[in-house]
């Protein structure tokens, strides 16, 4: 079976939907949003609190090769598998990073156009945001962005903690402070999560110039002559379908999708490509500049029995489903991470470090048991957000069924591992304040944590750094494996996303960042497609 588009948009996720949504509000094209997932339909993707029960099943199986510098660990590097990508899974934070990050991409990296004047007006234009407005923030973007309609007491002490250690309480994460402390803002609306699905192709599903193409992985994309003509898929029902575009192949899959279809298609490094049989139509170096948030896990127990524990079960999980299905309040509103905060531990002017705040044990990201047996708790995600390790995305075979490696090195820079010490010590204090220490019955991640605070301890430094090594896990935060920049030599794409070397192929998602922002990826992924949809449609 073959068919003809104008525009054919691998991956459905939060790039992939702007895309798709831009062109058609935009262009007369007919446009095929291929997704290698399904649809995301289900209630517990809609269902806020549900977060916890949609990332082990919507995924990805993403998982790092072993490295010495963690242990020899393999690591989950979950990312969304159906319509709406990782904003149909994630935690829901809406976080941009600080206007220096981008400002970094062009002081540091070369690439003109893409600082923070000139992404802001594509932030706002993305953006609905229900209570914070110019300069900064927009009211009637497609992305609703909603305060917190759950704040259970937990959160509120740890608000309370973090003015106790001397952050100032924020109500604006992105206004490009130094730093703070506060409830995050959401991707949520009248309770419900709102995903890029829900943004971007309300309205649009049954249009007649889009088609949306579920349960279909793309193999290759096919290659002529140095242009993109179209992709080699596998639907699940159907089996083998071609499709080919008049005009654009467009790449969405992520940081680590991307990159895997790419090398498919006989471009990326050639030693790789060649060393497993794949022809090399233009050698890039597609999989490299990979990095990733890194976090750990501090982790307490409580005094009383009033965590999120055990409300997901029996008659509390029937009275807060009930509530949410006929009211869309209570409970079930909540993404969990409701508090956080940012802080500048390196003097530096701007947060190095920030904080998720969870009114339950971090159970469910447990790899190694540490939580196991206990019930009521509390835990502090704490990492640094400028990680300095470097890795990259190869493949493991020529065939497209097989895994990719991540080689991801984490902590494998030196200077990445004091950084995360620091930040675990950040992290460690807010334990001691009034708010938490009256409320905690025992810190038991990392092991003896208040002996190990405590000045002049012999070996807390190296007690700090084996728990960071054996314990510190993925933010689920991967960017940078086809990066943008002027020259061919240290990127995939240039300033306008186009690949390197071949006409009518671009890269829009994340895997362009040439480093990661401060802080949650997803708000900058939006805004970046957004500004990328302006380029491709004025170069039409």
């Amino acid at each position: 079976m073959q068919e003809q588009y104008d525009y054919i948009i691998i991956g459905a996720g939060s790039a992939g939907c702007v895309i798709a949504h831009r062109l058609i509000e935009q262009t007369q094209g007919r446009v095929a949003l291929i997704e290698a997932g399904g649809q995301d339909s289900s209630p517990l993707i809609r269902m806020p609190a549900a977060v916890g029960k949609v990332i082990p099943t919507r995924t990805w199986p993403y998982m790092t090769t072993p490295h010495a510098a963690t242990q020899d660990r393999s690591m989950s590097i979950a990312q969304g598998k159906l319509v709406g990508g990782s904003s149909s899974v994630n935690g829901m934070v809406y976080i941009r990073g600080h206007r220096e990050d981008y400002d970094g991409w062009v002081r540091d990296e070369g690439c003109e156009g893409w600082g923070f004047n000139d992404l802001l007006p594509y932030f706002v234009r993305s953006e609905g945001n229900e209570s914070l407005s110019n300069p900064l923030h927009g009211t009637q973007g497609p992305l609703k962005v909603s305060e917190n309609r759950y704040r259970h007491p937990l959160s509120q002490a740890f608000i309370r903690a973090g003015q106790e250690v001397g952050l100032p309480y924020v109500n604006d994460f992105n206004d490009n402070g130094r730093q703070g402390v506060g409830y995050y803002q959401t991707t949520t609306f009248n309770g419900e999560r709102y995903s890029s699905s829900k943004a971007y192709l309300s309205g649009l599903r049954h249009h007649p110039r889009l088609t949306i193409l579920t349960d279909t992985e793309v193999d290759r994309v096919i290659i002529e002559s140095g242009r993109a003509t179209g992709v080699v898929t596998r639907q699940l029902k159907k089996g083998a379908l071609t499709l080919h575009a008049r005009q654009q192949v467009i790449l969405s899959a992520g940081a680590i999708g991307s990159p895997k279809i790419l090398m498919h298609s006989g471009i990326g490094p050639r030693t790789h490509l060649e060393e497993l049989g794949i022809e090399c139509l233009r050698d890039l170096p597609v999989g490299d500049n990979l990095q990733d948030h890194l976090h750990m896990s501090i982790n307490a127990t409580l005094k009383t029995p009033n965590s999120l524990y055990g409300e997901d079960v029996g008659i509390k999980a029937l009275r807060h489903g009930a509530e949410w299905l006929l009211y869309r309040q209570g409970l079930m509103t909540s993404n969990v991470l409701e508090g956080g905060a940012f802080l500048d531990t390196a003097n530096e002017g701007r947060p190095d470090t920030q904080i998720h705040f969870m009114p339950v044990l971090d159970t469910w990201d447990d790899p190694n048991g540490i939580g196991k047996g206990r019930t009521h708790g509390i835990t502090l995600k704490v990492g640094h957000l400028q990680p300095a390790s470097r890795g990259n995305v190869r493949l493991s075979g020529p065939h497209h069924d097989r895994k990719v490696m991540i080689n991801a090195n984490f902590l494998e820079a030196p200077e990445d591992l004091q950084h995360q010490v620091r930040s675990l010590r950040a992290g460690l204090a807010f334990l001691e304040t009034p708010a938490l220490s009256s409320i905690i019955d025992e810190v038991f991640s990392p092991p003896q944590a208040r002996q190990l605070l405590e000045a002049g301890v012999a070996g807390s430094q190296e007690a700090l750094e084996g728990f960071i090594r054996q314990y510190c896990k993925t933010t689920y935060h991967p960017v940078g494996t086809c990066r943008m920049g002027p020259d061919a030599e240290r990127s995939v794409v240039d300033l306008d996303l186009r690949v390197h070397g071949i006409e009518g192929l671009r890269v829009i998602d994340c895997s362009v960042f040439p480093r990661l922002p401060r802080g949650n990826t997803n708000a900058p992924t939006i805004a970046v497609a957004e500004k990328a949809a302006d380029l491709l449609i004025a170069a039409q």
